[in-house]
């Protein structure tokens, strides 16, 4: 990730990936649920109904029809569905790759500052201001 990354930006990365990549998912699956449900309940498209009212062929094309394409349809919303979860998968997997690498970097920081050999006291412009020098910020003069 270019630049800095703060809490917020992980949090967002949160929310994408466990809140909002799901909900467009659902949208797909609901797709998917539905288009399922419509195997032609009712008088018109039946697969083995009369081709048309009065008609002796007792296999309505149409019906054919619309069970291949409702089935190609609902496995179209199923894969997108999948495919966005993956997404979400994804920016999960990147966020706690961030988070681990920012980890073990915090703590090889800790251990180098924690090793009295990495640092020289003596260098002043290298060490933290000495409480009371004139470098100290001390506390600010109270508001009126």
């Amino acid at each position: 990730m270019a630049g800095e990354v703060t809490g917020g930006d992980l949090f967002h990365l949160w929310r994408v990936s466990e809140v909002l990549l799901p909900r467009v998912a659902d949208v797909f699956y609901d797709a998917n649920r539905l288009l399922g449900g419509s195997t032609g309940g009712g008088t018109s498209f039946r697969a083995n109904a009369p081709a048309y009212p009065g008609s002796s062929v007792m296999t309505s094309a149409i019906g054919t029809a619309w069970e291949d394409l409702r089935a190609e349809m609902q496995a179209m919303m199923e894969q997108v569905g999948t495919t966005v979860l993956d997404a979400g998968q994804g920016v999960r997997n990147a966020t706690e790759a961030y988070l681990e690498a920012d980890i073990a970097n915090a703590n090889l920081l800790r251990d180098y500052l924690a090793d009295q050999n990495n640092l020289d006291v003596t260098d002043t412009p290298s060490n933290p201001p000495a409480p009371g020098s004139d470098e100290d910020p001390g506390r600010p003069y109270p508001a009126a």
